[in-house]
């Protein structure tokens, strides 16, 4: 446990082994490897707080050894955190970890090239669910990879098996996949926004949102699509994904698609708007089988463009 300013230069290694009730305050270290914090039981009630990174591989990571023996995180407090220049992300949270808050914290990445180091600011796996991201803003987690071949980095993802993650006034920025990339069910996004990833939001499953905003989506590399919203429906579904955003902003340069709709059906629905892109924009773009019966739905006048 520390309580005062601890200076680390980690040299590439894991640094402290994380049990229960632990409190970490006030670290700051270089260089680190595959966690300066690493989960690998199962702990309950351990916080994390003023704490800075600069440069290394991962801040937080969650596995146990063998991986199958699982090391869920109960009560994870994590407030207020730097880092920059991370290889692979700032946090990793899997098995059943629940009840979770990771508050004010800001992590940008480097442009990665190693084949399977797939940059994340912070994902979350597995079962994990009911956890509150607050004020947590990610970017420039980016993948190079070759022309021809799909550049995936992502500042914010859930993963299938994921549920109840609510994001709070949280942004991404220069990522080079999705700003959020999410699967998870019956989560929520509070005013957010993300900016400059090649598809700013990339949904997976029905989703609400109180305000969201959308900025100036950007082609980083590779084959992916660039758009504002990608809809991942799927082929065969027993009901169409159901988006539902109370107040929608996007502003954008170019001409990118606000809503690509990929494989299946799905519906939109969106309450207020301030959208301001050049003319023609397409509001919606199927791809695949792709469909939203229908027509997006407003509840007011739609948008001219």
């Amino acid at each position: 446990m520390t309580s005062r300013l601890v200076r680390i230069a980690a040299e590439g290694e894991p640094v402290y082994v994380v049990h229960s009730g632990a409190a970490y305050r006030g670290v700051h270290a270089r260089d680190v490897g595959n966690g300066l914090f690493v989960i690998r039981e199962s702990v309950r009630g351990v916080q994390i707080s003023d704490v800075e990174v600069a440069g290394g591989y991962r801040v937080i990571e969650n596995t146990s050894v063998p991986r199958e023996a699982g090391a869920d995180i109960v009560g994870l407090r994590v407030q207020g955190a730097k880092a920059s220049d991370l290889r692979r992300s700032f946090a990793r949270i899997r098995y059943g970890s629940h009840d979770g808050v990771i508050a004010d914290v800001t992590a940008s990445g480097t442009l990665t090239t190693g084949a399977h180091d797939l940059p994340v600011g912070i994902s979350f796996a597995d079962t994990a669910h009911d956890f509150r991201l607050e004020r947590c803003t990610m970017r420039g987690f980016q993948w190079k990879r070759g022309d021809n071949k799909y550049w995936n980095g992502d500042g914010f993802s859930t993963e299938r098996g994921n549920a109840r993650i609510l994001f709070r006034q949280c942004a991404a920025w220069d990522n080079s996949d999705g700003g959020f990339d999410l699967k998870s069910t019956d989560s929520l996004l509070d005013d957010c926004t993300s900016g400059r990833n090649a598809r700013n939001f990339r949904l997976w499953s029905s989703i609400r949102a109180t305000r969201l905003t959308s900025v100036n989506p950007q082609k980083i590399g590779g084959i992916g699509d660039t758009n504002h919203f990608a809809i991942m429906a799927a082929q065969g579904l027993r009901q169409p994904l159901v988006i539902h955003i109370e107040h929608l902003v996007v502003r954008s340069d170019k001409a990118w698609p606000i809503f690509d709709v990929h494989d299946g059906p799905a519906h939109i629905v969106i309450g207020s708007h301030d959208i301001q892109v050049p003319p023609g924009t397409p509001l919606v773009r199927p791809r695949g089988k792709g469909s939203i019966p229908g027509g997006v739905t407003f509840s007011g006048a739609p948008p001219k463009l």
